[in-house]
């Protein structure tokens, strides 16, 4: 396999309060969605191998659970807490230059809206990625190493996927 695949991944519904923004909790339905999404995950040839995730409760719980579906590392980076396309972008380009990823085909970034999405359209060109609902995913490759993202290759918007729970 030489296409590397990039999984972007909005967190699963949270509850509308908690005592930070940074420790909201899943909701019911947030759970619901990790289940099903995470059952569509174990069913891919390459499903992600690593979730780098922000440090906030949610992002966290939603990698954690994923991952489980498909035996994955979940790698945390405070720098993913963010909402602006830019500062993800640079979080997810450090995680790059820094080798981690080097021998992983298929990686996913669980993060927040619209980070998230706007990242996807960026990435993909501005094909129609769209703002993603909680745990839509799309999946997106390319050929080369993870630094062929940074040096501009270009991106194919392989999938679009959204949770029916």
């Amino acid at each position: 396999m030489s296409d590397r695949r990039l999984w972007l991944i909005r967190h699963a519904k949270a509850k509308a309060t908690g005592e930070t923004d940074h420790e909201r909790e899943l909701s019911r339905r947030g759970y619901r969605q990790c289940v099903e999404m995470g059952r569509f995950l174990e069913t891919l040839d390459f499903p992600p191998a690593i979730f780098l995730a922000s440090d906030a409760r949610r992002t966290q719980t939603t990698a954690h659970v994923l991952s489980a579906f498909v035996a994955g590392k979940v790698s945390t980076f405070r720098a993913m807490y963010t909402f602006g396309v830019n500062s993800l972008w640079q979080a997810v380009g450090d995680v790059i230059l820094s080798g981690i990823l080097d021998t992983e085909h298929s990686v996913a970034v669980v993060g927040h809206n619209s980070a998230v999405s706007d990242l996807g359209v960026e990435l993909a060109c501005h094909h129609d990625a769209g703002s993603l609902p909680t745990l839509g995913m799309v999946e997106l490759t390319f050929a080369g190493n993870w630094d062929a993202l940074l040096k501009g290759e270009r991106v194919s918007l392989a999938q679009r996927l959204e949770p029916q729970a």
